[in-house]
Parts: structure tokens; C-alpha cells; sequence
């Protein structure tokens, strides 16, 4: 295959491409995990549990 790794004609270089820039658009993973762990003290506080907020309450 060559230099075909090298080359943006692919679909899977058109994934990775797309993918990384949008880590740059939704923000870095360590946000999420402060926003998820924020929501669950939150739920815990107002309902003394963490089903609502880890979805618990869905099952």
C-alpha cells in the first residue's frame, strides 16, 4: 500500500482529523469528568442518593 498511511485520501484519515478537532470544540476530558462528578454531589445533596444523576433511576 505504500504511502497510502500517508495520505489524507482515506476515510479513516478524514475520521481522525474530524475527531481530534473536536476535543478541541467540546473541551478536554478532565471537564466532563468535574461536570459528571459536580452533578452527582449535586443529586446526592438534593435526594440523598445518586440514582437520578448516574441514571439509576432509569432502570
Amino acid at each position: 500500500h505504500g504511502a497510502l498511511g500517508y495520505s489524507q485520501d482515506t476515510p479513516l484519515a478524514s475520521w481522525y482529523t474530524h475527531i481530534r478537532s473536536q476535543r478541541l470544540v467540546d473541551g478536554p476530558d478532565e471537564v466532563h469528568r468535574w461536570t459528571v462528578g459536580r452533578n452527582v454531589i449535586k443529586a446526592y445533596e438534593k435526594f440523598g442518593t445518586t440514582a437520578s444523576a448516574t441514571g439509576g433511576d432509569l432502570l
